[in-house]
């Protein structure tokens, strides 16, 4: 039985995540020995794996890994700044190899035969300098848009040498990835998504919005990546010209911007029509019962929300981000420029032409998504 590794930096709510609690759902685990690292135990995610997976948790040396140096700057914790500071100088001075030698050895018990850096950035340094047979990187990041390595690009490269296969979750984001980094192999696999769970969760409540409105909806952390402040703005200025008369726009998440959003919401007066409902552990009752999903993120390297939605037949009205054409046609959709006036000029189609969502819920009644391959992919990947 093979031993695997499987490697993140904490499990705050995330695509990440997600994705990886789907994946060890749907490969087959009896085949395998499967360690799940969490370098910084962060978050509440990744609580309901099988009995079988054990999670192993990383030593006080990597608590600073998933905080940027402001964050913990302004925190005035002297031993949190003291060791992301060090963090900072072993990365800068690619000293990081030893120290990192040393600390897998204080909380890993045994070598695998696979190992598997499941997110961009300090998992890579973790699995690049350990002794695990294979070494495979999963990366889940638009690098045109940002590169999460990039004060630290020579050190970086050195270690995307030393993987086996670099895996990208679409073309776009390894072709992004490969105009900037070399690896010495590549593979492409779609990220898994759990169809039933999805449409189990959204039966759980029964949510009717009102008809006589046009329901929108959007899901996601609270975070400035996600263009949320973007939305507010543009729904201000269709406030301002009155075409949001008959709309209700549904906020749901939460994350470092939700003050401001919160403010935004409260100075341009539009609470009898933009509601903040903040984090909800199951957003899919209330996306079910959506005219129309709305993806405004200003980078987005695949986006499993838009997935989500077209399983649940609600159409969704994206901006231009990478992959997107990988995963939605649009005949279940809207496309529109990545920026406030096709954002603007895309809400307001979908208020003046409501035809448009209708052949789009229409063509979404025959949508499926084969996640069949994808587990083949992950399982052959593993075998290897």
């Amino acid at each position: 039985m093979k031993k695997v590794l499987f490697v993140v930096d904490e499990r705050m709510m995330g695509g990440v995540s997600v994705l990886l609690q789907d994946i060890l759902r749907f490969i087959n685990i009896k085949k395998y020995e499967i360690d799940v690292m969490i370098l910084h135990n962060h978050g509440d995610y990744l609580n309901n794996l099988d009995k079988s997976i054990n999670i192993i948790y990383g030593t006080p040396f990597f608590e600073a890994v998933d905080y940027n140096l402001k964050e913990v700057l302004k925190s005035k914790n002297l031993k949190l700044i003291f060791r992301k500071c060090y963090l900072v100088f072993l990365l800068k001075t690619k000293l990081i190899g030893k120290k990192i030698i040393k600390e897998r050895k204080k909380c890993l018990t045994k070598k695998y035969d696979v190992e598997v850096a499941f997110k961009d950035g300090i998992t890579a340094v973790f699995t690049a300098y350990g002794d695990s047979t294979k070494k495979y990187h999963w990366l889940h990041t638009d690098y045109s848009q940002f590169d999460p390595v990039s004060k630290y690009k020579s050190l970086f490269q050195e270690i995307f040498l030393k993987f086996d296969k670099i895996i990208g979750i679409s073309n776009g984001v390894l072709r992004e990835f490969l105009k900037i980094y070399k690896a010495r192999d590549t593979e492409v696999i779609y990220n898994l998504i759990d169809e039933e769970k999805i449409k189990k969760n959204s039966l759980e409540e029964n949510i009717e919005f009102k008809n006589d409105k046009l329901n929108l909806i959007s899901v996601g952390r609270i975070h400035p990546m996600k263009g949320y402040d973007r939305l507010i703005e543009v729904l201000h200025q269709l406030d301002i010209n009155e075409k949001l008369d008959k709309v209700c726009v549904r906020l749901i998440g939460s994350g470092p911007d939700d003050e401001k959003i919160k403010g935004m919401i409260e100075n341009y007066k539009l609470q009898d029509k933009v509601i903040f409902m903040g984090k909800k552990t199951n957003p899919f009752p209330y996306v079910k019962a959506s005219d129309c999903f709305l993806m405004t993120s200003r980078f987005e390297p695949f986006g499993l929300v838009i997935l989500e939605s077209l399983i649940l037949k609600v159409p969704v009205l994206s901006l231009e981000v990478l992959s997107i054409h990988e995963i939605m046609k649009e005949k279940y959709g809207i496309i529109v420029e990545n920026s406030f006036e096709g954002l603007y000029n895309g809400i307001l189609d979908i208020i003046e032409n409501p035809t448009k969502l209708k052949k789009c819920h229409d063509e979404l009644e025959n949508f499926s998504y084969n996640i069949n391959n994808i587990i083949k992919k992950i399982e052959k990947l593993l075998d290897e």
